[in-house]
């Protein structure tokens, strides 16, 4: 079967705006551009711009790849592989975690907001079907974890783990409250991380107390079958959630990458886009405050 239109049903184009500032589409053109470089790529279909332009559309916009592809003549696996190429490029850059702790501790940070996350997939097969599915969200996959600072700006995001993971279990794994008091900082969670203050209970020689551990890990009070909250633990609890309300902010500057509503790529690949979305949304929110204080 022919792949031409039909006559007098020719294709169509229209232009979009990306919300993003020039910086953003400099920054990922540089890190082509180098790359080709190393390479000694001689020829590509597209400029390093043109790709770098096509990949934050992907990533902002989150349209379909042959659509897309059409409008730059270019077929929907060429610009998979731009798309996983400039991924793999931003996740280089991110920040590694203990770096990210050592920073706010030498800032004078004291709380780290912890939270967690679900990406939404689509459904799989065999065996991987049950392990992405979230009994949660009632629905399938992926889950991550993300640290903020009290101001709601996103420092670190974990890699993708499955779905059916709870935060506390993902937080245990990742020895999330261990590395956080090696560096002097308290974790403040909500409720789903209820119980992980006990884990401080069974640890003896802390190297950084110098004997038993006096770690604090901050969650909101819990209502018990016969005991129900007193005033003031409500009170508490309102105080307490509208300090940690500014994560929520931080996950919603993470999810204002479109790609994420509902990720197609192949899971494998989750884990590189978490920590390239990551770099993406610091470097916006770098621009945003220096235009703000008159720097830019």
């Amino acid at each position: 079967m022919s792949q031409s239109p039909a006559e007098g049903f020719g294709a169509l184009s229209y232009q979009v705006t990306l919300p993003l500032s020039r910086q953003t589409l400099q920054l990922v053109a540089g890190l082509i551009r180098a790359h080709r470089g190393r390479l000694r790529s001689r020829w590509r279909k597209a400029t390093p711009a043109g790709q770098a332009l096509t990949v934050l559309a992907v990533l902002r916009h989150d349209p379909r790849l042959a659509h897309l592809g059409a409008g730059m003549n270019v077929s929907a696996s060429t610009v998979r592989r731009w798309v996983l190429e400039v991924i793999g490029l931003l996740a280089a850059r991110a920040t590694r975690l203990n770096r990210v702790l050592r920073r706010q501790a030498a800032r004078g940070g004291e709380v780290v907001l912890v939270d967690g996350t679900l990406i939404r997939t689509r459904r799989r097969t065999g065996q991987a079907n049950r392990a992405h599915y979230s009994g949660k969200h009632k629905q399938h996959g992926l889950l991550t974890l993300g640290l903020t600072d009290e101001q709601g700006r996103l420092l670190w995001v974990s890699a993708a783990l499955p779905g059916k993971t709870a935060d506390i279990t993902a937080a245990r794994r990742l020895r999330l409250r261990e590395r956080l008091h090696a560096h002097g900082l308290t974790p403040a969670g909500d409720k789903g991380f209820h119980g992980w203050h006990k884990d401080v209970r069974t640890t003896r020689d802390c190297p950084a107390c110098g004997g038993a551990c006096e770690q604090v890990v901050l969650t909101p009070y819990k209502a018990e079958a016969r005991r129900p909250l007193s005033k003031a633990q409500k009170q508490a609890n309102a105080a307490f959630a509208a300090m940690r309300c500014a994560v929520e902010g931080g996950f919603a500057a993470l999810k204002h990458w479109h790609i994420l509503d509902r990720l197609r790529l192949n899971a494998r690949h989750a884990s590189t886009l978490l920590r390239a979305l990551l770099v993406l949304t610091q470097h916006e929110q770098n621009i945003r405050d220096s235009a703000r204080l008159g720097l830019g």
